[in-house]
Order: structure tokens, then sequence, then C-alpha cells
């Protein structure tokens, strides 16, 4: 019984003398706080506009209390800090425990200049503990934009790279007027905010400066790895044509992270409703492109990753050539539902539209086992007409039929990302690189004679300099 009792003092001894020793404080000179980061990072944050909140974390690595004498930040300019729900650009006397840790939350608000290029703007945090002052930089990259809620042009508008355009709410192209869209041109849609296009659209960019259409956060989810917002779909609502919208182009455009991406309304099948070229559409989570009795036609381009289909097309006519079409979609808060395919020659109401497409020399790929899909009434070809020329495709081999010529079923394309290493997929989720390998069945294998007519692939290089052409949107080199 007198041993448990000297156990019990014992022990109560030490956790006194534990607290008494944690209720010290230090006031050592040589004691440095701990980080979570010396350098705090914004994505490029528009002017007038705020961001999102980043933070970090700051660490009393001793067994005694700490006194921070002062936390300020060393200008007081764009930048604002919070303490334990307080916020201002200047603290004194916090109190920190004993091994203990706390959370610094920065946000930052640049006002506007006359500057047209990003511009850079930096600011610390400066520590003062026990005499020792300590730094954690700020860095931010402002950004002028002209801003619009819900804007319908008036007259033919031509929009140039000169400042971006932040989008809040909607803008209206009117029947009758023309929206162009020149090389550089960037627009930035906020959540739910949509180009709606009753007129004509032309996106006149070019290559190395492509025009770009995308949603405004550039700032990170907390994810494991972080994903950045511009890496998400769903980010904005996409491009809507109505049914008096005729003679519409995208050359050189970056159309991304949309909802429905490109949706075209019915239209008369007459008229040339849509041509895309030399261009990049992908990550919707519902379609990338859908038509409904429409005139269209895609060449060398990039089309990829949707919710829904990559391309689904109700009735019209389809032309597509040298296209790279694929579906690797996958969100923790989605999965895909669809082929990259889906062609049709009846509308949801039933509702007959005949269907004439025709594809040349494009990949076809992804995560199904049949990446061509059809919707066809009563189940039969009557009113539907398609045909794919010297394509590779993922198709289960007992649905190829005189409908594929010289087509090249179920290998893989050799995609570069396919070849990355599973960590280097963790390090970079949702990023993808569709260019193909030197061991792919898609090299020397496309119509020369369609290859002659699109002479240059998506970046640029000649497709027809050694004889022969890849299938595809991008040639091996």
């Amino acid at each position: 019984m007198g041993k448990i009792r000297n156990i019990i003092i014992f022990v109560l001894a030490v956790l006194l003398l534990a607290a008494c020793e944690a209720d010290k404080i230090n006031t050592s000179p040589d004691v440095q706080l701990g980080f979570s980061t010396g350098k705090v990072l914004f994505d490029t944050v528009f002017t007038n506009r705020g961001n999102a909140t980043k933070r970090f974390k700051i660490y009393n690595p001793t067994k005694n209390k700490l006194i921070i004498k002062s936390a300020r930040l060393h200008s007081g300019s764009a930048y604002s800090i919070n303490f334990d729900g307080r916020k201002g650009d200047t603290f004194t006397d916090i109190t920190m425990e004993a091994k203990d840790s706390l959370v610094v939350y920065v946000q930052v608000f640049i006002d506007p200049n006359d500057k047209s290029a990003p511009f850079l703007v930096r600011d610390s945090i400066e520590f003062l503990t026990n005499g020792n002052e300590q730094k954690v930089y700020l860095e931010a990259y402002g950004q002028n934009a002209k801003y619009f809620k819900v804007h319908e042009f008036a007259a033919d508008t031509i929009i140039t790279g000169f400042l971006p355009i932040l989008v809040q709410d909607s803008l209206r192209v009117p029947e009758g007027v023309t929206l162009t869209l020149t090389d550089g041109a960037e627009l930035y849609f906020c959540k739910e905010a949509v180009l709606e296009v009753g007129g004509t659209l032309k996106i006149a960019g070019s290559l190395g400066t492509q025009v770009l259409l995308r949603g405004d956060r550039s700032d990170y989810m907390n994810t494991n790895p972080p994903l950045c917002y511009d890496r998400a779909s769903g980010q904005w609502g996409g491009i809507s044509f109505t049914k008096t919208s005729t003679n519409n182009a995208i050359s050189y455009g970056c159309i991304r992270n949309a909802t429905f991406g490109l949706r075209m309304d019915s239209v008369e099948v007459s008229a040339d409703a849509l041509l895309i070229e030399n261009s990049m559409v992908y990550n919707s989570s519902g379609n990338v492109i859908s038509t409904v009795n429409a005139d269209v036609t895609v060449r060398n381009s990039l089309l990829y990753n949707a919710g829904g289909s990559v391309l689904d097309i109700t009735g019209g006519k389809l032309d597509v050539r040298h296209c790279t079409i694929a579906n690797y979609y996958a969100f923790t808060w989605g999965k895909r539902t669809a082929a990259s395919i889906n062609l049709r020659n009846e509308t949801s109401y039933g509702t007959l539209l005949p269907l004439d497409a025709v594809f040349y020399n494009n990949i076809v790929y992804g995560t199904y086992n049949n990446e061509v899909t059809f919707v066809k009434k009563d189940g039969s070809d009557e009113n539907i007409s398609y045909k794919f020329y010297n394509c590779l495709l993922k198709q289960l081999q007992s649905n190829i039929d005189d409908h594929y010529e010289n087509c090249i079923v179920n290998l893989k394309p050799q995609f570069v990302f396919e070849g990355w290493s599973e960590e280097k997929r963790k390090q970079f989720p949702h990023q993808y690189d569709f260019h193909i390998m030197g061991s792919s069945p898609a090299i020397g294998k496309a119509d020369y004679s369609v290859s002659l007519t699109i002479p240059y692939d998506l970046d640029g290089n000649s497709r027809t300099s050694d004889g022969s052409s890849d299938i595809g949107c991008y040639e091996f080199n």
C-alpha cells in the first residue's frame, strides 16, 4: 500500500512540475517560431475583387509559453490578416501555449491601376518574439479587368486581348449582331454565367495566342493533393447558341470547365451553324458539345472529358476530321455517364431528325468499352447515315460493320499521359497530355488525301512533310 501511495505521489509531482514548466514564459532571444510555410502564394487576383482565403500555421516548438510581441503587415497594403477571428494588419501580445499552434488567415484585395499585364503585389507578415524578428512573405499577381454583370451587345463588337473580361452573370449576342473575340482575348465567367448567342460568334485566335473562355476561379480546393478550380468541371454555364444563330466560327479557341460546354439548339440544317477548328473544348460536367438539327464541322481539334458525351448529336449534319475525342472524366463528385460520341436521329420528344455524320482520321477513345453509341428511331438505320474512315476507335468488335472503313479498333492510342508514372498521376490529378507516343498504332494510318486539306496539326507541325500522316489532332514528332 505504501508503494502505491509513493508511486501516486511521484506521478502527481511529475505532472505538477510539467504543468509549472508549461506555465512558464520562455523569454530566450534564441527562440524561433515554426511556420507551415515561409511564403503564401496567391494565384492571379482580379482588381476590385477579393480572393479566397489562404492560411498557414505558426508553431510554438518549446515546452513553455511564448508571447509574440507583435505580428504585423510590413506595408499594410493589399493584404489583411486574421488571428483567431480578429481581422486587421497589426496584433500585439499574442500568447501561445507550450507545443501549441495558431492558424493565420490571409486575404488580398488589389486596387485597379493603369496596367494591362499582370503585376506583382508583395508584402510580408513580421513576427517579433523575444526581440527576434521573423517573416512570412506574401505574394500575388494582380490583374486589371473589364467587368460585365448582365450585358447585351447592341451592335457588332470586337473584343481584343488588351484586358480580360470578367462576366458576373451573362453576355448576350442578339440576332443580327456579331461578337468577335480576337487573339489573346480572355473571358472569365462566374458560377452559372453564360454566353448566349442568338446572332453570330466569331472566335479568331491564332497559334500561340488562343482565345480563352473559362471559369473565374484560380484558387485550390481543399483536396489532397489540392485541385485547382481551373481543372474542375462545372465552373460556369457555357456557350448557348439559340435557333437564330448561324455562321459561327471558333478558330484557336480554348473553352473549358463549363457545365454544358457548347450547346446549339435546333436551327435550319441548310445553314452553316458552327465551324470549330484548331481549338480545345474540354472538361464539362454535362456534354462538351451538343447540337440539335445543326450543320457542324469540327477540324483539327482536341475535345475531351465530359460527365455526359463529348459529342452529343441529334439530327443535322456533322463532319469531324483530324480530331482527338477522349473521355477519362472522373471526379469525386461525379463520374461519366455516356459514350464519348452519341448519335441520334430523333429528339427526346420522339421527333424524327435525319442525321448525316462523317468522321475522318479521328481518335475516339476513353474508359468505356463502346465509345460510340446510337439512338435510332425504331432501332433501324433509316434516316441516319454515318461513316468512320481511318479512325482509331474504342469499340466492341461485334459492333464493327460497313459503317467503319480502314479503322483501328481497340488498340490503345498510346497517349503520352498513359506513360506517366503512378506517382506523377497522383501529383498532377486531372491533367492529360493527348499527344501520341512513338509506339502509337495511329502513326502513319490517316487518310493522306484528307490530311493534305488540313496540313498542320494543333501544334502547328506539318502533317504531310514525310509523305504519311497520323490519326488524331497531333502528329507524332
